[in-house]
């Protein structure tokens, strides 16, 4: 399930992230997702945390790719919380 998290209104870019995912070989990890609609489709960007690693990106230019990732890694403690909140952590299979 995603989570709408905000939106980034200047730079019309959605933030969404995924519940608590657990696998004993990971651990615990959160998927974020930035998305921002444009002609033909979406310019995407997901990240992994807690580590704030960069999975997928399109569309993005880098440095906008770079205030992404600067944004996921000062949003990070905060969605933890709000996911913890959610209470569901989804067991990944092994």
């Amino acid at each position: 399930m995603r989570h709408e998290y905000m939106k980034l209104v200047p730079q019309n870019i959605t933030v969404t992230f995924t519940n608590i995912h657990s696998s004993p070989s990971v651990g615990e990890s959160i998927h974020v997702y930035l998305e921002r609609p444009t002609e033909h489709g979406f310019d995407r960007a997901e990240y992994v945390l807690p580590v704030c690693c960069l999975k997928k990106c399109f569309g993005f230019q880098e440095d906008e790719e770079y205030a992404l990732r600067q944004f996921v890694k000062n949003n990070s403690p905060l969605i933890w919380e709000i996911a913890r909140e959610d209470g569901e952590i989804i067991a990944d299979p092994v």
